[in-house]
Formats: C-alpha cells, sequence, structure tokens
C-alpha cells in the first residue's frame, strides 16, 4: 500500500493530520479541500468531509475517483457507548454498520449487507500497535445524530453491541466497499454519548482528535 486516502469529519480532526504531514499540496474538488502530503515512505490523500454520512460518501467517492488510494482510513472522534471504554480511548472498528437505516432494506436490496467489514490486515496492523494500551476493537455504528442522551445511548449498545457511535464511518466503509477498496476505521473517545456529552466533547474534542491522529501516524508507517 503506497497511496492512503484519509478521511476526517471536522476540522479539529483535519489539523491533527496537517501537523503531521507537514508541507502538502491542496486540490479543491466538489466543494471540498484535499491534500496530498507524505507520512513516512507513503502518500496521503486526506480531506474534511463534514459531519454526517451524505457528506462523508461523497468526499470519499471523489478521493477514490481522483486519487486512486490503496486504502482508505476514516480517523476522528466518537462517543462511547461501551462501559469498557474511557476519554481518550482508541476504538478501531471490524465491523461498521448503521443505526438509522432499516436493516430488512439494506439487505434485501444493494448493497444486501447490513454490516460492512474492516480490512483483517488493517485490524491487525492497528492491534499491533498498542498492544499494551487502551485500545478496543469492535462495532461502531453510524447515524445522523449526536447521541447526547444517556437513555438512546443504553439503547444503542444494546441493539448492536457497538463499542462507539459516530456520523460518518459506515457510509466510508460502504463507500470503500462500493469500490472494493481496503478501509479501516479508527476513532478516539471524546464523551460518552449521555446526558454529559456536550461537556465532555468540548473538554475533551482537541485531545482525542491528537491522539487518533497520532495513532493514525503509526499505522501509516507499519502497512
Amino acid at each position: 500500500m503506497n497511496t492512503i486516502g484519509i478521511i476526517a469529519a471536522m476540522d479539529v480532526e483535519i489539523e491533527a493530520l496537517k501537523e503531521r504531514v507537514g508541507e502538502f499540496e491542496t486540490f479543491e474538488l466538489a466543494s471540498h479541500t484535499y491534500y496530498r502530503g507524505n507520512i513516512g515512505n507513503k502518500t496521503v490523500i486526506f480531506s474534511n468531509s463534514g459531519i454526517g454520512k451524505v457528506n462523508a460518501a461523497i468526499t470519499t467517492q471523489v478521493l477514490i475517483d481522483n486519487f486512486k488510494p490503496d486504502a482508505i482510513i476514516n480517523v476522528g472522534i466518537a462517543g462511547g457507548l461501551d462501559k469498557s471504554l474511557k476519554h481518550m480511548s482508541i476504538v478501531v472498528a471490524d465491523k461498521l454498520t448503521y443505526h438509522d437505516f432499516d436493516h430488512y432494506l439494506m439487505g434485501k436490496y444493494y448493497p444486501f449487507t447490513t454490516e460492512f467489514y474492516c480490512d483483517k490486515n488493517l485490524v491487525e496492523k492497528s492491534k499491533d500497535i498498542m498492544k499494551d494500551e487502551d485500545i478496543h476493537v469492535g462495532t461502531v455504528i453510524t447515524g445522523d445524530v449526536f447521541v447526547d442522551s444517556t437513555e438512546l445511548q443504553r439503547q444503542l449498545h444494546d441493539k448492536y453491541n457497538a463499542l462507539c457511535v459516530e456520523m460518518e464511518g459506515a457510509s466510508i466503509a460502504h463507500t470503500s466497499f462500493a469500490n472494493k477498496i481496503p478501509f479501516v476505521v479508527v476513532r478516539s473517545i471524546s464523551d460518552f454519548a449521555d446526558d454529559e456529552s456536550e461537556t465532555d466533547y468540548e473538554n475533551f474534542e482537541k485531545i482525542a482528535a491528537d491522539k487518533a491522529g497520532n495513532f493514525l501516524v503509526d499505522l501509516i508507517n507499519i502497512i
């Protein structure tokens, strides 16, 4: 893998990447800015998709069409659902799904699946980075809503047995799946998607984004 596409959703996440890339070129495509630079001996193309599933899918497809990446990584922050997580825990998805899409329809019609499985090699490489640290591998769920309710948090965890919830990952996975490109989703926990999530998010957003950025650099250096 020589060329890696990276999708983040927000300015704070993309700034964490810019700091680690240093020099980069910029491209304006489909109302988004794409950046091309290097991490180690890899070419990386990264972009701020904006929040939500449609924005993320558009940005991913434009990146694929114009830069032909060998793999796609979605990096950023997320709301924790599982009690094993802490602030800044790293979550690596082994599979993703939507929590706001009718799963019966997903299975009956295209994409004919309710779950999108991350590339096993990328997941294993991710686990190798932090064997003795706070890393968790499991299901990540995606929907077009910022979850800030303890009751909804419990419902989502019970229904999907998911580690965390966010707003872009499954659509990036879906788009990568459609294009037959290996992908993985890496998130750092900024809050716990509960009644205290807005306060937690404000306090931990930047720290969690930096933690995810550091993890991403380590991952790219070994793939």
